[in-house]
């Protein structure tokens, strides 16, 4: 798809490890209304310094587009193979999580949820012990 210009609604900025020059800008655009009622809304997302071409990705209203563009987004950096950096983190973490959905329905999705809670909830139940224990350590003589 041809560059063209639309309404920049988001912006970030990334880095590439070991090349402190160059810089990958994420670009979304304002979601464009479908001419009819039944149409797709469509998102443009840009990611200058990676790729040449405006993507315009679909959904089914503007928040489910900026969703999708987001997806597209993290979907196109993860597969460009780059140590991609944001905000001092290491490379890969982008900032941009993948939404929790599936194709079963609700229940699944719920129940993915419900996962992510519960490993989110017990990590942080280990963490909160390794800095208590490393307190305690270093309270000893």
């Amino acid at each position: 798809m041809a560059r063209r210009k639309f309404k920049v609604i988001a912006v970030r900025r990334y880095g590439v490890a070991g090349e402190p020059d160059r810089e990958i800008v994420l670009k979304i655009g304002e979601p464009i209304q479908p001419a009819s009622p039944s149409g797709s809304w469509t998102c443009p997302v840009l990611l200058d310094g990676l790729e040449p071409d405006i993507h315009h990705v679909e959904g089914v209203d503007a928040v489910q587009a900026i969703q999708s563009a987001m997806r597209y987004a993290r979907n196109a950096l993860d597969r460009c193979g780059l140590p991609i950096t944001w905000l001092g983190q290491e490379p890969g973490d982008i900032g941009l999580p993948l939404p929790i959905d599936g194709p079963f329905g609700l229940w699944f999705q719920r129940r993915l949820e419900k996962l992510v809670d519960d490993e989110t909830e017990r990590v942080g139940e280990i963490v909160a012990a390794v800095v208590k224990e490393r307190a305690r350590r270093k309270r000893e003589p």
